[in-house]
């Protein structure tokens, strides 16, 4: 009984943290704005308090990426839903593209990995392989592939 409940309520947090996840369309990509940090997250038809000359780029769950400029009231995100894969999928990308976290190292700290070997970022080629690599312990390599990608795909103008 005890660990039917204690799965009954596991999975009641899982699927909090997926709607969670779930919840957000977009994440900051680039930003010419300070206050807007990078890996910021954003639901679509959102208001933005974006200035004018000031640019902001995001990356929809979809993979695709937009660049909206400010304006005197701010800007409002265009609507766009995404499936749940792809909202997984940005959860995981917003990890990567956020400010990393500042934690303590030893000399003795090392990186684990699922397979122990990490795969040249310049492999990595698609954003399901780029989250995968992520996943797997190899942050630094997920992080090169990323930026590779996105300069591969530049943003569209709305």
């Amino acid at each position: 009984m005890i660990r039917r409940l204690n799965s009954l309520l596991l999975g009641f947090a899982l699927a909090a943290v997926a709607g969670a996840a779930a919840a957000r369309d977009y994440i900051v990509v680039a930003s010419s704005d300070p206050a807007i940090a990078r890996g910021a997250a954003y639901d679509g038809g959102a208001k933005v308090a974006l200035a004018p000359g000031q640019t902001l780029t995001l990356m929809h769950a979809s993979g695709d990426t937009i660049r909206v400029k400010g304006a005197a009231g701010g800007v409002v995100l265009p609507r766009r839903q995404a499936a749940t894969a792809e909202a997984e999928r940005l959860a995981v990308l917003r990890l990567i593209v956020a400010p990393p976290e500042r934690r303590p190292q030893s000399a003795l700290y090392a990186t684990r990995t699922r397979a122990g070997i990490c795969p040249e970022a310049t492999t990595v080629t698609t954003l399901d392989a780029i989250a995968q690599v992520h996943q797997g312990g190899c942050a630094a390599e997920a992080a090169q592939a990323l930026e590779a990608w996105l300069a591969a795909h530049p943003p569209s103008d709305t």
